[in-house]
């Protein structure tokens, strides 16, 4: 009886765990999706999940797996579960079709954060013991340093010339801006006045630009956003810029080794955009007039359009812009901003140059019945054959 109540038990917790887990998918679908006019869309977006009570009046045609709206505008709908339970409303926004230019450029991206990162704290030595003025004080590593005694400290290298024997720090501790006061202590070596703390004041890196819109002189790019390595913390961006770069070598990826592409970029003469945004879905900035990069013009598909099977992405791995075969697994548009593709690299000549995904190619552009619907941003580290992707949707709604 007792091994009965025990299977019991944990059978109701599986399937409670089960219950919630579904219903946190459930709450992921998007409240919104947007249609093409006189184009065929999926009405089934995975999990159980089909668009139901769309106006008869808005499509030329409807069956129980397609929709094709004819009128421009939005409309609602509902999403229900194995097309009977209903769930949530909807709202679908038909628009006309719009082209972007899908690129896979090899870029280097600079970025200089609004304010100093404390990436952690340094005991001193003053008088022969062992201190750490700022930790004394409160400071946490993941701080960020937005003033120094009221005043900006512009990069690293400018914090000791701030710093006076009575200093205030303004920080920004996640939402909440605090004043701390600190005492710097004497470093018996140097002589010089220090706050006991290693800050970091910009990043510099390789990726791959996404797609770009002449007409508006905009990019999107990498299709996940750039953190701190030691705190974890998103680069908020003061200021920075993107510019062309070249493929130096690259290390293949194989089962618990990520590979990576190296990349070159130093000149002044390549610059070619500026960075305004780092977040979840990627970088964005503006490009400058009459220096676009190379790329091709090609319809955005939406959500609702993409379906498992052959599909391609575009990308620099030997010195210029190829495309390579990979087949899509999953399309999932209630999971992770930045994972709604299951992906997989089948192309034989990457496979052999690359092992698969590897760092630099996030970004990649993913090409599906001539349209770009995604980009290229995880590779599963025990299986760099595979990996993730962001709905271009997601990247475009972040650009605005």
């Amino acid at each position: 009886m007792k091994i009965f109540k025990k299977f019991l038990c944990c059978l109701f917790a599986l399937t409670l765990s089960g219950m919630l887990l579904y219903a946190d998918i459930l709450c992921s679908f998007p409240s919104e999706i947007t249609m093409y006019q006189n184009q065929r869309h999926k009405s089934n977006l995975g999990a159980g999940v089909t668009i139901s009570n769309i106006p008869e009046d808005l499509c030329t045609s409807k069956n129980e797996k397609t929709v094709t709206p004819a009128k421009l505008g939005y409309y609602d709908a509902t999403l229900k579960i194995a097309d009977t339970i209903p769930f949530r409303r909807i709202r679908i926004n038909v628009s006309e079709q719009k082209n972007i230019y899908a690129s896979g450029a090899l870029i280097g991206l600079r970025i200089y954060n609004k304010g100093l990162i404390v990436t952690n704290l340094a005991p001193i030595t003053c008088g022969g013991a062992q201190i750490s003025p700022a930790q004394n004080a409160g400071v946490l590593p993941g701080d960020i340093i937005l003033e120094i005694n009221g005043k900006l400290p512009k990069t690293g290298d400018n914090v000791s010339a701030l710093i006076t024997d009575n200093t205030t720090l303004t920080l920004r501790r996640g939402s909440t801006v605090l004043k701390i006061p600190v005492e710097p202590a004497r470093d018996d070596t140097t002589g010089e006045i220090k706050l006991g703390i290693w800050v970091r004041d910009s990043t510099a890196g390789v990726g791959t630009l996404t797609y770009f819109d002449p007409f508006t002189n905009t990019y999107g790019a990498l299709g996940h956003g750039i953190n701190d390595s030691d705190t974890g913390i998103m680069f908020e961006v003061g200021n920075g810029t993107i510019e062309k770069s070249r493929v130096v070598s690259v290390k293949k990826g194989q089962r618990g080794s990520p590979g990576e592409i190296c990349g070159s970029f130093s000149s002044q003469e390549n610059i070619f955009g500026s960075v305004t945004k780092n977040c979840e879905a990627g970088i964005f900035g503006n490009m400058f007039p009459n220096l676009q990069p190379e790329g091709t013009s090609l319809p955005i598909g939406v959500m609702s359009q993409v379906e498992t099977g052959d599909a391609a992405i575009l990308s620099t791995v030997d010195g210029s812009i190829k495309e390579y075969k990979i087949s899509i697994l999953r399309a999932m548009p209630f999971g992770s901003a930045t994972k709604g593709l299951a992906i997989e690299i089948t192309d034989e000549v990457l496979l052999e140059k690359t092992g698969g995904i590897i760092q630099g190619m996030s970004g990649s552009p993913i090409i599906q019945n001539g349209k770009i619907i995604g980009a290229v941003t995880h590779v599963l580290v025990n299986d760099p054959t595979r990996g993730y992707g962001i709905f271009i949707e997601n990247m475009l709604k972040e650009a605005g």
